[in-house]
């Protein structure tokens, strides 16, 4: 097996090389790049988190992308499925968190290390109504100054444990058809073995599970916890296998009552001005950030990633898409517009939170790829 892998490893360095001398053979001529520009137009071909594809598929990024030498075609997969799809002929793998991203560079046992150009926390989207609801059972705040909506994770999932139902809560909705607010109260997911905001709900939950502390070895998720994931996974029914999804069947009136999201969706929508006019987005009182890491398999996929966390016109496109950009510039950057949007709409329902620690968002911290893989087969119960 280890000589097949280095026939394997001698054949990809060959045909890596292989298309550098293409490139330099086939590049045509032209005036002098400069000094600030790359030599030559490089072709990548990679694979994305559904949540990106409009991402690279809007012509300034491409515009943004071909001024530094790259021209770049994604093809939409979950995070999770990366790792089993056929990748050889790959640049990169850019899925929606850092765990897939470590399973995949230690598979093809790579040397560097994935880069985080920009990250989102997992945010829950529902309907006004549906927000009061909450707001009047002591399952939600509402900061009037902030005008920013937090969730009770601890309330929800005490409320899980007793079976609660939307009916049985201490003020039940009134007024509601049926269909709306009815049965189990759940927080609607992805499928956690194929996408990784599912995956990352599990373990949010699993940290608040255990005393606010990732679990560190997969003997650490007990039956117990087992149990609990079961709970929250099993009164979605069927789950979908990319985020973008459940989100857009939330957008178009379709979905269900509270929907586990990227807070890079909602700000997106708010920032084209196309969200709901009844959309409220709700942070978890524990959230947990979805770190987009970027796996380069090669030199030009290394160029993406470096573009992508440094490029001033890439770092402002990913803000319009609502992603908030790594480092202090991108911070800051990430807030002005967010001010920006939220003062030219006065009669918002709802805040996004630039920073997540003076809105008292607590950070649940992501366990190994390991210890995510038993959590996903005990919500699963495998």
């Amino acid at each position: 097996a280890s000589g097949m892998k280095r026939v394997i490893g001698v054949l990809t360095v060959l045909l890596v090389l292989g298309g550098l001398v293409f490139a330099v053979v086939n590049r045509k001529p032209g005036p002098n790049p400069g000094p600030d520009k790359p030599d030559g137009i490089v072709t990548l071909t990679g694979m994305v988190g559904s949540e990106k594809g409009a991402f690279f598929d809007d012509q300034q990024v491409k515009d943004a992308l071909k001024a530094r030498g790259l021209v770049v075609n994604t093809q939409s997969a979950g995070s999770w499925q990366m790792g089993d799809l056929k990748n050889d002929n790959l640049d990169f793998v850019f899925p929606a968190s850092q765990q897939p991203a470590e399973a995949i560079k230690a598979a093809h046992n790579l040397k560097s290390t994935p880069t985080r150009p920009f990250y989102s926390p997992l945010v829950i989207v529902t309907y006004q109504k549906t927000a009061q609801v909450l707001k009047d059972n002591n399952l939600a705040s509402y900061d009037e100054a902030s005008h920013v909506w937090k969730f009770s994770m601890k309330g929800f999932l005490d409320g899980v444990d007793n079976r609660t139902t939307w009916q049985k809560l201490p003020n039940p909705p009134a007024d509601q058809k049926p269909g709306d607010l009815v049965g189990s109260i759940f927080l609607t997911t992805t499928n956690p073995e194929t996408s990784s905001s599912g995956a990352l709900y599990l373990a949010m939950v699993s940290y608040l599970l255990n005393a606010n502390q990732v679990i560190p070895a997969p003997a650490g998720v007990t039956p117990q916890i087992g149990d609990k994931l079961q709970a929250v996974i099993t009164p979605q029914g069927v789950m979908k296998n990319s985020t973008e999804e459940p989100f857009m069947d939330f957008v178009s009136g379709n979905g269900r009552p509270l929907v586990l999201a990227y807070e890079s969706q909602a700000l997106e929508l708010v920032l084209k001005k196309k969200a709901p006019t009844d959309m409220v987005m709700l942070y978890p009182d524990t959230t947990v950030v979805s770190d987009h890491t970027i796996v380069a398999f090669n030199d030009k996929g290394q160029r993406l990633a470096d573009a992508l966390a440094d490029d001033p016109a890439l770092r402002d496109l990913e803000i319009k898409y609502g992603f908030r950009p790594s480092g202090a510039a991108g911070a800051t950057a990430f807030a002005a517009k967010v001010q920006e949007a939220q003062n030219g709409n006065p009669e918002a329902k709802f805040a996004f939170a630039p920073d997540l620690g003076v809105a008292k968002v607590g950070q649940a911290t992501v366990p190994t790829p390991a210890v995510m893989s038993a959590l996903v087969n005990a919500a699963k119960a495998k």
